[in-house]
């Protein structure tokens, strides 16, 4: 397959084999990270469980008494029918970063030799005197003394393709911040602090500019001072209106009262409860046609034809 002019293949990131001898050049680089048999401790256990949920609960018990005191994190890879049991100090590991220099973005993530290495074959040299091996399926450190034929650890790491088995170190929450962080941290924490001041003040001072336009518009309208009393008088008065509203569209309706060619309202009378006409007809005949126009839109009182005129009373 022929990549694009332009495209570039995706850079892999960098292996570092993390050992108390390590030594880093300092780049900064984003570095995935193999954990030295050093920094963590391993139990291969049967227990009596089938998740590696379940048997992360019952970690912390498996290494009573069995590792030094501190304050470990812990993980579990379950293998077949057993499980792999990690424990490992947090503290100690970012100290050791921090000490090389590398810094906590940098790193993606952890992940712990016994699982990468766990098909290793031949002892890999990681310093002058010291070699990583695989026996009876655990992967420890031993003297350079011991072993004759090795194989180097940037050979061995360049062919290395790591399992779906890691680990996140919350590094930025144990105190190894360096200078340079910790000093942005407190600038951004002053800013904010300043920022929220401000805003605190600014908020205050418009709130008491508010209470006084409050108070001068109650004093000027005369208007009830608790909010009660407001939302009451509000109700109040939307509902008055709503009743004008009604009202209006029920008289637009009455004057739009069809008459035929000659007849005219002699007389219009109007309240909250009704309406009266006094209609002069030119054909008595037009008065049913008035009083079927009338029934569409309201309910008739009264209707009666006194001669020619027609009187016609409905109720809203």
């Amino acid at each position: 397959m022929k990549l694009p002019i332009n495209s570039k293949p995706r850079k892999r990131l960098k292996i570092l084999f993390l050992d108390k001898q390590t030594h880093y050049d300092g780049a900064d680089e984003r570095l995935r990270i193999i954990l030295s048999p050093a920094y963590y401790w391993f139990k291969d256990e049967a227990l009596p469980v089938k998740y590696v949920s379940q048997a992360q609960s019952l970690a912390a018990s498996q290494f009573d008494s069995t590792v030094p005191e501190g304050n470990y994190k812990y993980a579990v890879i379950k293998k077949d029918d057993r499980f792999w049991l990690f424990a490992y100090d947090e503290i100690r590991i970012a100290e050791t970063l921090k000490a090389l220099g590398i810094k906590p973005a940098q790193v993606e993530a952890f992940y712990f030799a016994q699982n990468e290495f766990q098909h290793l074959e031949r002892p890999v040299e990681i310093t002058d005197n010291r070699v990583l091996v695989q026996n009876e399926g655990v992967v420890s450190v031993m003297p350079r003394t011991y072993v004759d034929a090795t194989q180097t650890l940037e050979s061995v790491l360049d062919q290395l393709k790591l399992s779906k088995h890691k680990v996140s170190l919350n590094l930025f929450q144990n105190s190894v911040l360096d200078e340079k962080w910790i000093y942005r941290f407190s600038v951004m924490s002053i800013v904010f602090i300043v920022l929220y001041l401000t805003s605190y003040l600014l908020l205050k001072s418009d709130l008491k500019e508010l209470r006084t336009e409050q108070y001068t518009l109650t004093q000027k309208y005369q208007l009830p001072e608790t909010s009660f009393q407001l939302k009451s008088l509000m109700r109040s008065l939307t509902s008055k209106e709503d009743r004008q509203l009604a009202l209006r569209q029920q008289l637009k309706k009455l004057f739009s009262l069809p008459l035929a060619s000659g007849d005219y309202v002699k007389k219009f009378e109007f309240n909250a409860k009704g309406a009266l006409y006094e209609i002069v007809l030119s054909d008595i005949g037009h008065a049913q046609s008035i009083k079927q126009w009338l029934q569409k839109e309201f309910t008739i009182k009264s209707a009666k034809v006194v001669d020619q005129t027609f009187y016609i009373g409905v109720s809203l």
